[in-house]
């Protein structure tokens, strides 16, 4: 299943499955690792208002934060940074957001 679709099912309310989870983590993971290769994939693009508005984040949210931001919710980190927090973290060192 398409990542966006999972995202803005979600923003509107649906829990998501363990499984789910796992397939947006696997997603996560992909992009972070594509970062250094391109910068034009669907993921560095904006997310709809009304999918930023459901996960309570500003418009114009790229969609890999909005993805970032369900795993923080499903799977806080323990110890450590967010994913959210590591994914801006990296966007600003490329300079794909400012800081």
């Amino acid at each position: 299943m398409n990542y966006q679709l999972l995202i803005e099912s979600y923003s509107f309310g649906k829990n998501l499955s363990n499984q789910e989870i796992e397939l947006l983590s696997l997603e996560l993971e992909t992009q972070i690792m594509n970062i250094n290769i391109s910068t034009d994939f669907g993921c560095f693009k904006s997310a709809p208002n009304h999918i930023c508005k459901g996960l309570n984040l500003r418009e114009g949210t790229f969609w890999i934060m909005c993805l970032a931001e369900i795993l923080d919710i499903y799977k806080p980190p323990r110890v450590g940074k967010a994913k959210s927090v590591k994914v801006n973290d990296l966007l600003l060192e490329k300079k794909l957001v400012v800081g």
